[in-house]
């Protein structure tokens, strides 16, 4: 799945391409990843794209004139972008992209597609159905926004904040930082990077946290995902942004995916177990 530094590279891709728009006509090919909404397509022909902008992993995209009328979209597991511009060429973000994947659009995995008028296209294709497009009001936002929690990538993290609530919580560390409504935008990748940055095992009860390390974990948290964000995210899955370019993040990870092989810190080495119901990396000997 992607995590935020993906969806993050993708909503900076997007914008370059898209805002401005004026869509032309819209098809939706499968009715539930628009929640089944018949007025879907009528209602975005005629708008101008005016701004994409996210929140944990989801998509927010506003429209010129229009402040009661948004679309939310978001990747899930198998989400992808692709736009094809005017001479043919596509460039797509998203999930487990492969050659075959852009080799004919539409296809049989692509869901709704959106036609401007400059003759440019943006196809969502989704393989597993769990992602979405959906039509929303400026209500139906900030109820979305509401449901997520503050996101370490922005200078304006409150440290303090966050050392009082993980004080109240009781379940690993690991589990309390995978919760959107606790803090946004963490997934299982960064939460192991971090933690492991961090120096804190991610069995630890929550409430077993210092203050010195809460300190370290927001840093570390939000270190991560920028940096990931600054080099394009992670390559494994064929992650790949709009522009075509694969991330390297990669190059940066310390414990993920690295299980069996010494710690680059302390020599033990890294081991993979069951931590929140995820597969989770840490180095049992510099990790405590």
């Amino acid at each position: 799945m992607p995590e935020l530094p993906e969806v993050e590279t993708v909503r900076l891709q997007l914008i370059h391409k898209v805002v401005g728009k004026v869509i032309m006509k819209v098809m939706v090919n499968h009715p539930k990843t628009t929640g089944n909404n018949s007025t879907f397509a009528t209602r975005l022909i005629g708008k101008t794209i005016d701004h994409i902008d996210r929140i944990g992993k989801l998509l927010i995209w506003s429209f010129a004139g229009e402040p009661d009328l948004y679309l939310l979209a978001h990747l899930k597991m198998t989400g992808q972008f692709f736009y094809v511009g005017s001479d043919g060429k596509v460039a797509g973000g998203g999930h487990s992209m492969t050659e075959a994947d852009t080799r004919i659009l539409p296809n049989k995995h692509t869901r709704v597609s959106f036609y401007f008028t400059d003759s440019t296209i943006l196809h969502f294709n989704d393989m597993r159905l769990f992602g979405y497009t959906h039509i929303a009001t400026a209500s139906d936002v900030a109820i979305a926004r509401a449901k997520y929690g503050p996101e370490p990538i922005h200078d304006t993290f409150d440290v303090e904040a966050f050392t009082a609530a993980l004080a109240k919580k009781t379940a690993p560390i690991k589990a309390t930082l995978l919760d959107q409504s606790f803090i946004a935008g963490l997934g299982n990748i960064y939460v192991d990077e971090a933690l492991w940055h961090a120096e804190v095992a991610p069995v630890r009860r929550t409430n077993t946290i210092t203050d010195d390390e809460a300190t370290r974990i927001a840093h570390f948290a939000g270190e991560v995902m920028n940096t990931s964000i600054k080099v394009g995210g992670t390559t494994f899955q064929h992650f790949v942004d709009t522009g075509g370019n694969n991330g390297n993040y990669t190059d940066y990870l310390k414990v993920f995916g690295k299980q069996g092989t010494p710690c680059e810190r302390c020599g033990t080495l890294i081991i993979k177990i069951r931590c929140a119901g995820r597969g989770t990396h840490y180095c049992p000997g510099c990790q405590i």
